[in-house]
């Protein structure tokens, strides 16, 4: 299943995706800024949910290594988010059997921290749209 609504909206790429590792990016539209010209804070926020939950899946919806869903997420906005881009790095900091904690950067084209996020996911049952032979959850 591609990218599809909020995501396809968003316009994410996936840079890397590795089990446990994570890079998304996204150009920012006018859209997307508040009246100040920054990034709004939810555009930041949906771009680490989504980086984390890649680096936790080991993959995005066509190439996830397992079905994961956020239970808890946290960010701090460190920085105004200027610029044209993006760019969000994702590691998993321990994957248990049934939950894993992600921690996650956001950078503009500059290089500049922005934000930093921190969440809980779940591994959750296999849905009849998952991809075909995508692991079941442990115990």
């Amino acid at each position: 299943m591609p990218d599809e609504g909020f995501r396809k909206w968003l316009g994410v790429d996936y840079e890397v995706m590795e089990d446990g590792h994570a890079v998304v990016g996204l150009t920012l539209t006018d859209d997307m800024r508040n009246l100040r010209g920054v990034a709004q804070g939810g555009i930041v926020a949906a771009i680490i949910d989504i980086a984390m939950a890649t680096a936790a899946a080991g993959g995005n919806y066509d190439t996830r290594k397992r079905p994961m869903a956020t239970l808890e997420m946290k960010v701090n906005y460190v920085a105004a988010a200027n610029g044209p881009r993006l760019t969000a790095t994702a590691d998993v900091v321990r994957a248990g059997s049934r939950t894993s904690v992600v921690r996650c950067e956001v950078a503009d084209n500059e290089g500049q921290v922005c934000a930093a996020g921190l969440g809980t996911f779940m591994t959750r049952r296999v849905h009849p749209t998952d991809p075909k032979g995508m692991e079941a959850p442990k115990g």
